[in-house]
């Protein structure tokens, strides 16, 4: 950081400043740096010295490239350890390295998806620290003035299949507008593929987008499907008091009126994810009973809290983590939770269900999403659930 600092302060003053030496010098030791340490080396090389030492920069870049975590719509940076002493945390690490692109390689294609994820990040105007927050709005700002995205002017159009469906254009004064087109899945080639084409004219400033396909299947055909996320339900009787361990259950699938059920669902996150909905749909015959929903993490190591430190007795209360779940909803319908923020681990959820009709009902899957990046989800498999008189 200090080797960057001095590079910008001859940038600003316009005359040689830095210590060139020991940048280079810190640059064979590379491997030893955090991600966000890279991205700052590879600004301070480019400074000094921008043509004798672009194959260093080159080298940097292409770390950090193999490094990224690439989701759907998303691409960020996870450190592998806490650098506390320099307030760093992962968003801040992505926020560093989205100001390296910006500035070195500004073509680079995962640039708009570390952009996309840093906004979903914020919370009420700003990320979660001073440090998160300072370096995201100097990345962004330095990404807008690359790209020139405020100063559009340019024209768009979407065609499906050789049909056009829409065009039209967006400009200074309509570059935060969105538009939403939908086509019927009848209206779709079903024995040979679909061709989606989306078109940006000539002009300034970056064109987004994403097209999500919905189908419906029986429910019974209906499999687990990991985009990102990974949930699991089963319906278990409560175990009678020491008869089974914590955390253990035998799966049914047929069961009475009148019976009491436990549910488990178990959720995991591979990665840190950002404003999480998990629901989980009810047979209709049963009724959530139990208004407090316990969740545990049960990763084997300290549960991946990333900001949690597990040397800390009160950090975690012993893997429990309910705290992350802003939000938990016990409808007619279906049980709903809510996280602001959902550190990677592996987490379990359960609550009870009164049977009260008979009969055989299909169950939707329970599903896991990210609310600003739906393409980030998981899905659970469907089943048949019997309830006899």
């Amino acid at each position: 950081f200090l080797l960057y600092v001095l590079a910008e302060v001859g940038r600003v003053q316009g005359k040689p400043a830095g210590d060139l030496g020991r940048t280079v010098a810190l640059y064979e030791v590379r491997d030893r740096l955090d991600h966000y340490g890279k991205a700052l080396l590879a600004l301070a090389l480019h400074l000094q010295d921008p043509e004798g030492q672009a194959e260093r920069v080159q080298a940097l870049l292409t770390d950090l490239n193999n490094a990224a975590i690439v989701e759907a719509t998303g691409a960020h940076w996870e450190e592998a350890d806490q650098d506390w002493w320099n307030w760093n945390t992962d968003t801040r690490s992505t926020a560093i390295i989205l100001d390296a692109l910006a500035r070195l390689d500004p073509e680079n294609g995962l640039a708009p998806n570390v952009v996309r994820w840093l906004m979903v990040a914020r919370q009420d105007g700003h990320w979660e620290t001073t440090q998160e927050t300072a370096w995201a709005l100097i990345a962004l700002t330095d990404w807008m003035v690359t790209t020139g995205e405020l100063q559009a002017d340019y024209a768009w159009g979407v065609q499906l299949n050789g049909r056009v469906l829409e065009t039209g254009s967006f400009n200074r004064e309509t570059v935060l507008d969105e538009k939403v087109l939908q086509v019927a899945v009848a209206d779709l080639f079903r024995d040979q593929a679909n061709r989606l084409v989306i078109e940006k004219g000539a002009g300034p400033g970056r064109l987004y987008y994403t097209a999500h396909l919905r189908a419906f299947l029986p429910v019974e055909e209906v499999q687990p499907l990991d985009r990102g996320i990974i949930v699991r339900r089963q319906y278990c009787r409560p175990p009678e008091p020491g008869q089974q361990e914590a955390g253990t259950c035998e799966p049914v699938t047929t069961a009475h009126v009148g019976d009491l059920l436990q549910v488990q669902l178990t959720l995991i996150a591979p990665h840190d994810l950002y404003y999480v909905v998990v629901e989980d749909p009810l047979p209709a015959g049963a009724e959530a009973v139990d208004t407090s929903l316990k969740t545990s993490s049960v990763v084997g190591q300290a549960p991946e809290l990333r900001r949690v430190d597990p040397r800390d007795p009160f950090a975690g209360y012993g893997g429990w983590g309910w705290w992350w779940f802003s939000q938990t909803e016990l409808r007619d319908e279906k049980v709903v939770l809510f996280a602001t923020r959902l550190p990677k681990g592996t987490y379990q959820y359960t609550y009870q269900v009164q049977l009260g009709l008979a009969g055989e009902y299909r169950v939707i899957p329970p599903t896991a999403y990210e609310m600003y990046f739906p393409e980030v989800f998981g899905r659970g498999a469907g089943m048949v659930f019997t309830i006899e008189r």
